[in-house]
């Protein structure tokens, strides 16, 4: 857009020929006069400048009313707001006719985020601008980043929104940007550069919260139904979380970009309570007792769980410490889970403690119920014992009751 003045004759000619003196013909844009001389050729007027684009204004010149149009831009604007709107249709044209509509359902998935969603994610005012600024700035280049804000953002609402009626459809749309966004992840899989290693980061833990976030019906006769949804959801924050760290360690160049607050976690360790570290010991005894093969997995899985109770004591309460919980677990670990081994399911009741202390956050409060009961009704009386702490830690002091009753 350039600013250039209405298409009128000057009965004074240009401001070089009146200077010099001489008769001007009044050529637009410049004179016979001027252009010889290569000057600046200017003319006063007495009407206010205009906003045009002279490369469109040129090519409407020819159009079937462009006199129409040239007789409205050469008047004296008498009503400003009036003729404003009238020139910016005329420089619209037909162009509205053609033009996309727009996407409102996005639009407020997009709003939800920058609003409320993007808290989900963040950690403290440090890092909110990230996640509410340059991660939907850093999604306009990377499609499977875009669908993954917009699912999650669906996917909150689904879970949060004042009207339950609306519930069915943003499960729909959630589910839909989530399938558009993983097609696209995995095209990149093989492909993890400098370019595009913060949307591949930023990704990583939008998938987190999803696949906590996403509800699940709890089936109270299938008690394995819960731990293999668990299993399930472990699986995949250990993948996408690995997937920045696969090709090449990129560590050293998000710590280098504006992601880095991100990246600065605090570890801050808070003194565990005695109940806690008793109950921890008795974990590490139970493994001390069954020597084999996986007794090293086991302790290396302990050491991880009582780090992230002290940083739960600490004061941390963030995403941080469901992920690094699952993504520090030995490989062999989740090897034992699948198999159903009992030590690997009271693991997960001490991990549903973990997650207590996140169900402020909507995307994890089912699990901090779903685990405790789950593996309560699938362990006997050899091995309930050593989730008593856990339990009482979930459910309350009465959780028998409410194990009984459901």
């Amino acid at each position: 857009m350039a600013l250039r003045r209405p298409h009128r004759k000057s009965r004074h000619g240009c401001v070089e020929c009146k200077r010099r003196r001489v008769k001007c013909d009044e050529t637009r844009p410049s004179c016979s006069n001027c252009a010889k001389r290569h000057a600046e050729c200017e003319y006063e007027s007495s009407s206010s400048l205009l906003w045009a684009n002279e490369e469109a204004s040129r090519s409407r010149a020819s159009g079937s009313d462009s006199g129409h149009r040239e007789e409205s831009l050469g008047q004296s604007p008498s009503n400003p707001e009036t003729d404003s709107l009238g020139i910016l249709s005329h420089l619209s044209g037909n162009a509205s006719l053609s033009s996309p509509t727009l996407n409102f359902h996005d639009l407020e998935l997009m709003m939800q985020w920058c609003n409320t969603t993007y808290h989900t994610l963040s950690r403290d005012e440090r890092t909110d601008p990230v996640w509410r600024n340059i991660v939907p700035e850093e999604a306009l280049s990377h499609p499977f980043l875009m669908h993954g804000i917009l699912a999650v953002s669906a996917l909150h609402l689904a879970r949060t929104g004042p009207d339950p009626s609306h519930r069915a459809s943003y499960l729909n749309r959630a589910v839909a940007h989530q399938n558009q966004a993983l097609a696209l992840f995995r095209e990149l899989l093989g492909d993890v550069n400098e370019n595009n290693a913060k949307a591949v980061f930023a990704f990583a833990g939008i998938v987190v919260v999803y696949t906590f976030g996403f509800p699940h019906t709890p089936d109270a006769q299938d008690a394995w139904a819960c731990v293999d949804d668990l299993y399930q959801v472990l699986i995949l924050t250990r993948g996408v979380q690995q997937v920045i760290y696969a090709p090449r360690d990129f560590s050293t160049f998000l710590r280098e970009s504006n992601f880095n607050p991100i990246l600065q976690v605090d570890e801050v360790r808070g003194v565990i309570p005695d109940d806690a570290s008793a109950a921890l010991r008795k974990l590490y005894e139970a493994n001390d007792a069954c020597p084999g093969a996986d007794q090293e997995v086991y302790r290396l899985a302990i050491v991880n769980l009582e780090e992230m109770l002290s940083w739960v004591y600490g004061g941390m309460t963030a995403n941080t410490i469901a992920g690094r919980w699952a993504i520090r677990l030995p490989a062999r670990f989740m090897e034992c889970l699948r198999e159903r081994e009992p030590l690997a399911l009271v693991m997960l009741a001490y991990y549903g403690v973990l997650l207590t202390y996140l169900q402020h956050r909507w995307c994890f409060d089912e699990w901090c119920v779903r685990i405790p009961k789950a593996v309560w009704a699938i362990l006997d009386d050899q091995w309930r014992p050593l989730v008593h702490w856990a339990m009482k830690e979930t459910l309350g002091v009465n959780y028998l009751e409410r194990v009984e009753v459901d």
